[in-house]
């Protein structure tokens, strides 16, 4: 795997490796730097696996900011629906409609 793109994001860093074709958008804990991280999502180009790199620290920021948490490939908060980062990244939310999302989830 080679890292394409990486981006640090409280505490962790957001990457995007090429392996086989394909681009894997990860975190890992910015204290485990030889690990893999977690794969959230894979894409074909490469392109939009870095802008989804970048949105996803957005997004990632807004849900703190709301009180959710990562967990497993979800946004999770107590009492809420978990919302899959999937869905998140494929929808291109913009920041109002991801606020949105979270106060109603």
């Amino acid at each position: 795997m080679k890292v394409k793109h990486t981006i640090k994001c409280h505490g962790s860093e957001v990457l995007v490796r090429e392996e086989g074709g394909k681009y894997h958008l990860s975190i890992q804990a910015a204290a485990n730097p030889l690990g893999f991280g977690n794969v959230l999502e894979t894409f074909s180009d490469k392109e939009e696996a870095i802008r989804a790199a970048e949105q996803f620290c957005k997004m990632l920021s807004k849900a703190k900011e709301h009180g959710y948490y990562l967990d497993n490939g979800h946004f999770v908060k107590p009492e809420r629906e978990r919302i899959p980062v999937a869905f998140c990244l494929k929808e291109h939310l913009t920041e109002d409609l991801w606020i949105e999302h979270l106060n109603r989830g």
